[in-house]
């Protein structure tokens, strides 16, 4: 088969596993590897023209699927594919998709961390205060002895949970699969989301984004928070009311937020989340370690090949 990667990034082309290209080729394909997305919509048909299956880095633009007539499969290297792919042109064309449904989970969990010390610290703020001369010594948070929530128990979510009981954080969990054995299995209690936002000094989001996590984390929810509390979001942007909780922020209600993910990516320079105050903002980097992007790419392209040997893998 002809695969093609028309949006590669040339950071990623050092991390293709050598002795998985020699597999690939052995097997008899080929990956065309283009570095840069194209500029136009034409320029995604005209690479796509050929090929039979897609690595795909970012969004595909509507309208590249069906004027893609040889397509058989799209390879997303990441999770949430229906955000990135139109999911019904792609069954119109009977074209099958594949994502890499977990990775990076430490990545994840670390850079989820390295929020919640960035606002507790205020690390950003008091950064821009000194090199702007000011030597203003203001109060952190200090996280021992704090109760982190966890929403989600997926693999970056069981990772939260390791990290915040290393740092000596009292941690519970919400899961859509409560059980007494999942329970034992993750080691923290497993509660009510009203309860867990109402007893949590930190909140941290680790839920797939689909229908039912859409706005998820809405005004209510927020508003159960105790007083000061800080939110750290590294899953999906679209799991909270960002106009609510920039609000609550602005009010003082909630204590700060980490955020690496928003509904819009890029955002406006009007986001309401921007100007907000005591929030720290990162471009949906936290998967973005060496490590991750090497296995990220490995399953992708572990899912191409398994669909060219007839036994599809990962399939949204």
């Amino acid at each position: 088969m002809r695969f093609v990667c028309p949006d590669g990034e040339p950071q990623y082309r050092p991390l293709l596993d050598p002795a998985l290209l020699g597999r690939l080729e052995a097997e008899g394909h080929g990956l065309v590897w283009h570095d840069e997305a194209p500029d136009t919509t034409q320029g995604w048909i005209d690479r796509l023209r050929e090929a039979e299956g897609v690595l795909l880095l970012w969004r595909l633009p509507p309208g590249v699927i069906p004027a893609s007539p040889k397509l058989r499969v799209i390879s997303f290297v990441g999770t949430g594919i229906e955000s990135y792919v139109e999911v019904d042109e792609a069954r119109a064309a009977g074209v099958t998709l594949t994502n890499v449904p977990q990775y990076g989970a430490n990545a994840v969990a670390e850079h989820a961390v390295a929020l919640l010390f960035a606002v507790a610290r205020r690390v950003v703020e008091r950064d821009r205060a000194v090199r702007g001369g000011s030597w203003a010594q203001d109060e952190g948070v200090e996280l021992r002895g704090r109760r982190l929530g966890v929403v989600g128990a997926g693999p970056t979510g069981m990772r939260m949970i390791e990290l915040g009981r290393a740092l000596g954080m009292t941690v519970t969990c919400w899961t859509r699969r409560r059980t007494a054995e999942r329970e034992r299995e993750l080691g923290v209690p497993l509660v009510e989301l009203d309860d867990l936002f109402a007893s949590s000094d930190v909140v941290s989001l680790h839920l797939a984004a689909t229908p039912e996590t859409e706005g998820i984390v809405d005004r209510r929810l927020l508003g159960l928070l105790p007083r000061g509390a800080i939110v750290v979001n590294t899953a999906r942007g679209t799991l909270v009311d960002e106009q609510a909780l920039a609000e609550l922020l602005e009010a003082g209600a909630v204590g700060g937020a980490g955020l690496d993910v928003l509904a819009a990516e890029p955002p406006p320079p009007d986001h309401p989340l921007l100007s907000a105050p005591r929030v720290v903002v990162t471009p949906h980097v936290a998967f973005h370690t060496a490590e991750a992007s090497r296995e990220l790419l490995r399953i992708s392209l572990e899912n191409l090949l398994a669909f060219a040997r007839g036994a599809p893998q990962n399939v949204r």
